[in-house]
């Protein structure tokens, strides 16, 4: 009894080793550029979500009918561009944080145009 099962063990800890010796690992360099992209896009994702937090905007959005987790939703699903742009015109905004009508009605434009296009 014991013959058979050792002779399985070792039978079985030969095809493991086989297996991990047969696997072949790949490197490659990653650049700077697209470190920097994948960060800039995170951060430009980030920056649109805290304005989407803020009370004013959460107030905008339920006057308008638009549930704040669907809005959230369809940050995540914007493009790196359309992100950067958004972003962009958050940074653009006055000091003091208030939003002139235009700038909310291109940024909620914006927001629906690509809930519709999804």
């Amino acid at each position: 009894m014991k013959i058979p099962v050792l002779s399985f063990g070792v039978a079985l800890l030969i095809a493991c080793l086989l297996a991990v010796v047969g696997t072949p690992a790949y490197a490659g360099m990653i650049g700077t550029q697209e470190v920097l992209a994948e960060q800039t896009e995170q951060t430009d994702r980030d920056k649109v979500h805290e304005f989407l937090n803020r009370a004013s905007v959460q107030e905008r959005l339920q006057v308008m009918d638009v549930p704040a987790a669907l809005a959230s939703s369809r940050v995540d699903a914007l493009t790196p561009e359309e992100a950067a742009t958004l972003a962009q015109r958050i940074d653009a905004l006055p000091a003091g944080g208030a939003l002139s009508g235009n700038d909310f009605i291109i940024i909620l434009l914006v927001a629906i145009l690509v809930a519709i296009l999804i």
